[in-house]
């Protein structure tokens, strides 16, 4: 009987200090619809905000903040956060040795009471040599604070703090603002609920997926895992991500229709903010409105219904256009029904 082989031994994993931990924050702010030419300044704003308090706090060495934003949300993401700050030791300088000490070099009224400001004993303080000669000094050192606390108190001054061209104000609420009614706050580091408020809005793990699509109770631990529960509520959070939809399928349209889009960058970007989960279905209009000036029928249906309007080949309109709705689908072709008599 051969002997048996010995169990290999597993090494317990290294543990990290809790200072030099790194967190991940997850922020977003939910509110009825934002209005979409707003969004991109607003989230570009949102991003500056938190990297300026980072820096001021000393916080922002290797941390990497991304912003997202749909019209129902404002989204922070950072990575990379120290679980606290840093202590910060400085040098103070006291009085001058000859006043500290007498003549036969017993401390003096003036070396103790420097001691005692800054919060040591007498056996502590040194002297260091100045261009005006020897001087009493001590170290003192400032305790950093923890992350979570800090974030608590700047997150709420960030949203306060976004240029909006018009606000809306919470009475008896410290001032606080914003563009829109805020429905909901997730604020969390690490998976746990960072402890503030906004507008009577307490954060939590909680957010809400798309008004018609999703659920309004979804609880998120993590900016991978909150994405990823969105997604599946009919809510795509990145920008690029609805942008890149909203492309491929007036791609997939004008291909199967065998024609082209009007090109509209800024049309292209503001259907991108309109919408958290974007699908393009195609309409039609009646022929004999060709006959109008191309001007007026791309403006009407740009300006009033953010339509884009289609080309033939040849350069010419076409009687038909493309939108984009923030569902998924429109099977019975009822939504593209709505279009075609408003338009």
């Amino acid at each position: 009987m051969s002997p048996a082989k010995p169990k290999p031994v597993r090494k317990p994993a290294a543990k990290v200090p809790p200072a030099e931990r790194k967190l991940e924050l997850l922020f977003e702010v939910g509110c009825e619809e934002i209005p979409a030419g707003m969004l991109a300044r607003a989230t570009e704003d949102l991003k500056a905000g938190l990297e300026k308090q980072l820096a001021v706090e000393s916080l922002a060495e290797g941390v990497t903040v991304e912003a997202f934003s749909t019209p129902r949300r404002l989204v922070l993401w950072a990575r990379g956060l120290p679980a606290r700050q840093a202590d910060v030791v400085n040098e103070v300088t006291g009085p001058p040795k000859a006043v500290a000490y007498d003549p036969v070099g017993s401390p003096t009224r003036a070396a103790v009471s420097f001691a005692e400001k800054q919060g040591i004993a007498l056996h502590e303080v040194y002297f260091i040599q100045t261009p005006k000669g020897e001087y009493l000094a001590a170290k003192q050192t400032k305790r950093g604070r923890a992350t979570e606390f800090i974030l608590a108190e700047a997150l709420p001054r960030i949203l306060h703090d976004l240029y909006w061209p018009k606000t809306m104000t919470w009475t008896g609420l410290s001032g606080a603002r914003f563009i829109r009614p805020i429905r909901w706050i997730v604020g969390l580091l690490d998976g746990k609920p960072l402890k503030f408020s906004y507008g009577g809005i307490t954060a939590s793990d909680v957010t809400r997926g798309h008004r018609f699509l999703g659920s309004s109770t979804i609880r998120v631990k993590a900016f991978a895992d909150y994405e990823k529960s969105l997604r599946g509520n009919g809510v795509l959070v990145r920008p690029v991500e609805r942008l890149a939809k909203i492309e491929r399928e007036l791609a997939a349209a004008t291909k199967k229709g065998s024609y082209r889009i009007h090109e509209d960058a800024e049309l292209l970007k503001l259907v991108t903010y309109l919408n958290e989960f974007p699908a393009v279905i195609e309409g039609n209009f009646d022929p004999a409105f060709l006959n109008l000036p191309d001007e007026i029928l791309v403006t009407v249906m740009r300006g009033h219904q953010k339509y884009f309007a289609v080309e033939r080949r040849g350069g010419e309109l076409a009687p038909h256009f493309l939108a984009v709705i923030n569902l998924a689908k429109d099977s019975k072709g009822l939504v593209r029904a709505g279009h075609e008599r408003v338009l």
